[in-house]
């Protein structure tokens, strides 16, 4: 936990924040945390063995979710431009 805690969540890079910054920071990891061991035990399988494929399996699924949502609104506006600056943060 502790090296996926600061490679992965970022915990390594704290030093120069305040006590109360950090203090949050901890309690948002912890929580991610909790969330990854969740579905590590919720769908330990196969293909879901380690810690590692829980977190690329959700983001995974957070990129499947976010092309899908891309995909559906150039269907349905058929502007590829508009779609592309929103989704891609390009300026206007």
């Amino acid at each position: 936990m502790n090296f996926y805690t600061k490679t992965q969540l970022g915990l390594a890079d704290f030093r120069v924040w305040s006590y109360e910054a950090v203090e949050r920071y901890v309690i948002a990891v912890h929580q991610a945390w909790a969330y990854v061991e969740e579905q590590l035990v919720r769908t330990r399988s196969a293909p879901v063995r380690c810690y590692g494929d829980v977190i690329r399996r959700h983001r995974d699924d957070h990129a499947a979710a976010w092309l899908r949502a891309a995909v559906e609104q150039g269907i349905r506006t058929g502007d590829v431009e508009a779609v592309l600056k929103l989704f891609l943060r390009q300026a206007s």
